[in-house]
Order: C-alpha cells, then sequence, then structure tokens
C-alpha cells in the first residue's frame, strides 16, 4: 500500500517542476507600452530640438516663433488598432500669451491650420488637442481634432509657437 502513495507523492512533486522548465511568455516593457491602448509619453521620450529646452521634467521655449522657428519634439507611438484617436496634453498655459503650440501626427504642422490652442491653465492641467483650422484662437474649427490613424507606428510631432509648457502626451481613442 505504500507504493501508490509514493507514486502520487512523486507525481505531485513533478508538476510543479515541470510548470518551472515550461518556457514562461513575457512582454518587454516596450511592447506592453505600445500595445496599450492609451500610451501616455513623457517629454522625456521625444526627440528634441531647439528652442525647446527640458525644465523640470516639462519643454518649452522663451519666445514665440512661427511653424519653421520653433521647438520640435517627436514622439513615436504605436496604435494596436485602426480607428480615430485624440491626443491629449498635460501643459501650462499661464496667460493669452503662452497658451499654443503647433501639432500633427506623421507629417510637419503647418501654420494656421494647427495650430494647437490652449485654455489658460492653473498650473500644469490636462487639455485635448484641437486645430485653430480657419476658426480663431478662442473657437477652432476642428474642437477636439480627431486623427485617424492606421494600426502600427506612427510619429506626433509637437511644435513650439509660445511659451507655454508640455509634460506629456496621451493617445487615446476618440469614442
Amino acid at each position: 500500500m505504500k507504493t501508490p502513495s509514493l507514486l502520487i507523492l512523486a507525481g505531485l512533486l513533478a508538476i510543479p517542476a515541470l510548470a518551472a522548465d515550461a518556457p514562461s511568455k513575457t512582454t518587454p516593457p516596450a511592447e506592453q507600452k505600445a500595445a496599450s491602448s492609451n500610451p501616455v509619453m513623457a517629454v522625456t521620450e521625444a526627440k528634441l530640438k531647439a528652442p525647446f529646452v527640458l525644465k523640470d521634467g516639462a519643454i518649452s521655449q522663451p519666445t514665440t516663433t512661427d511653424a519653421n522657428g520653433g521647438g520640435r519634439a517627436v514622439f513615436t507611438f504605436k496604435v494596436a488598432t485602426a480607428g480615430d484617436y485624440l491626443v491629449a496634453g498635460v501643459v501650462s498655459a499661464p496667460d493669452e500669451d503662452s497658451n499654443s503650440f503647433y501639432l500633427n501626427i506623421d507629417a510637419e504642422p503647418t501654420d494656421p491650420l494647427m495650430i494647437w490652442d490652449l485654455e489658460v491653465t492653473s498650473g500644469f492641467e490636462e487639455r485635448i488637442g484641437n486645430w485653430r483650422g480657419s476658426g480663431d484662437s478662442g473657437s477652432g474649427e476642428f474642437s477636439p481634432k480627431v486623427f485617424k490613424l492606421t494600426a502600427g507606428e506612427h510619429k506626433l510631432i509637437v511644435g513650439g509657437r509660445e511659451p507655454a509648457s508640455l509634460k506629456s502626451i496621451t493617445i487615446r481613442p476618440a469614442k
């Protein structure tokens, strides 16, 4: 009668040993982020061009410029499925003279169509991306701006326009 008990005990001990040898599938952190439905990208992940400067975890530029003379931040991201997406940024826009960027996906932003006008903030707050289009700074034509994206990799380009500050960007479905 001791033989069956020993066989059962041996079998129970073998199961965890076999499971430990089984290959496990883990997704590298970069792929986890890429597959996320709402990738959040800190400005430290962007490729920056002057006059943007990074200070205290945010980017800004010291003066107002046009689309060609402003700073440039390029964020690379992936979306898992094709669809309509919004851009949301954590921004600081302290006054009417420091409350806009240029914004586009997969192509350079143009002036004045692709100006992202921000409501004035009290510190850093989230704002949804928009385009001025043929509107004005208080009432953009494309508000919010919905981007139709294919599945795969894209480049978000934020251009400096005024001395507003940007901490992070999130790409999320428009729903």
